[in-house]
């Protein structure tokens, strides 16, 4: 998914936060958090098309 606000959080493997801005993608362990703090494009990202049905 993409950050559709900008966002700050700490990626696997940092120790400092990172600053997201608009269209940069969410790493799957900040996806939760962003969901919750409702920064994240409701539209699926390229990185991971659905399924044809």
């Amino acid at each position: 998914m993409k950050f559709a606000k900008t966002f700050r959080g700490v990626p696997n493997g940092e120790i400092y936060p990172v600053e997201y801005s608009p269209g940069d993608d969410c790493p799957p362990e900040l996806e939760q958090a962003a969901q919750e703090c409702g920064v994240l494009d409701d539209k699926p990202s390229k990185a991971r098309p659905e399924k044809a049905k």
